[in-house]
């Protein structure tokens, strides 16, 4: 065994993690796409509504915060169980692969619906 040798020298894959600058731009062009939606719905809600919701005495931040909930789960889950990617990896050649990479699993999918960074399912470059 030479010097440069190891253990793991045996193992090939083609698969690489993407780097931290890349999984970051993944979740930022999500997270942009999220508050677009967020900000279309709210831009379309009539303000008469939107008056009564603030005068009922909720308050406007928690609504704000569940319809962006239920706008992220929406976007991660249609596009990861149709397309097997969101907009934002599509954008950063990214994908999703479970330990042994291959492709996710339906279970899979719906775990990384709800987060993203699970120990077995992790970004990887992709085509």
């Amino acid at each position: 065994m030479d010097n440069n040798d190891t253990i793991f020298s045996e193992i090939k894959t083609s698969e690489v993690e993407v780097t931290l600058i890349q999984g970051f731009l993944v979740r930022l062009f999500d997270f942009a796409i999220d508050f677009v939606c967020l900000l279309c719905i709210f831009l379309m809600i009539p303000r008469a509504l939107y008056q009564n919701i603030i005068n009922s005495g909720s308050s406007p931040y928690i609504i704000s915060g569940i319809v962006y909930l239920f706008i992220s789960t929406a976007y991660r889950f249609i596009f990861l169980m149709l397309f097997n990617k969101t907009i934002g990896m599509m954008l950063c050649k990214a994908k999703l692969l479970n330990k042994e990479l291959q492709p996710l699993s339906p279970k899979e999918k719906f775990i990384s619906i709800f987060r993203t960074r699970f120990s077995t399912i992790k970004y990887y470059q992709g085509k």
